[in-house]
């Protein structure tokens, strides 16, 4: 069953809300934590909109790092209202879908990607970085078919 755009939002947030209460929140305060930044391009040409995810791998603390795409193709990673992401390793997925046409809006219908699939979800994307201490972290980020 295909899950409305409601219901992703709502699943997103809960889930990430979860990952943040799990961390708990004293040690969200001693994050060790870097700048990143990039840009995101799909055959070639900057994606418009979408947005970045760097999940944690395993022994990386920390909730997952949202950054939005803008609309020349940069993002930049935030994490739990902070600048950044948790140094470790991180799975990264990049969510962009077909916007709504006028008569789609305000409906509960999920529109298509506009990129490949496999890099939307966390158990087949094929991206990942590693956030190092004291380092620039500059993510160029170029999605293929």
């Amino acid at each position: 069953m295909a899950m409305s755009g409601t219901s992703v939002k709502i699943w997103f947030a809960m889930s990430l809300g979860m990952s943040v209460v799990a961390t708990g929140c004293g040690q969200r305060s001693g994050l060790d934590m870097e700048a990143v930044n990039g840009t995101v391009t799909y055959q070639g040409r900057p994606l418009q909109h979408g947005q970045v995810v760097f999940m944690p791998e395993t022994g990386t603390p920390g909730p997952p790092g949202v950054g939005a795409i803008e609309k020349d193709g940069s993002f930049s990673i935030r994490t739990a209202n902070k600048e950044g992401a948790a140094v470790g390793r991180h799975r990264v997925t990049v969510q962009c879908r077909r916007d709504k046409r006028p008569d789609e809006v305000g409906g509960m219908n999920v529109t298509e990607p506009i990129i490949p699939v496999r890099y939307m979800k966390v158990d087949s994307s094929p991206l990942f970085y590693e956030v190092q201490s004291n380092s620039g972290h500059v993510y160029e980020i170029d999605l293929t078919d």
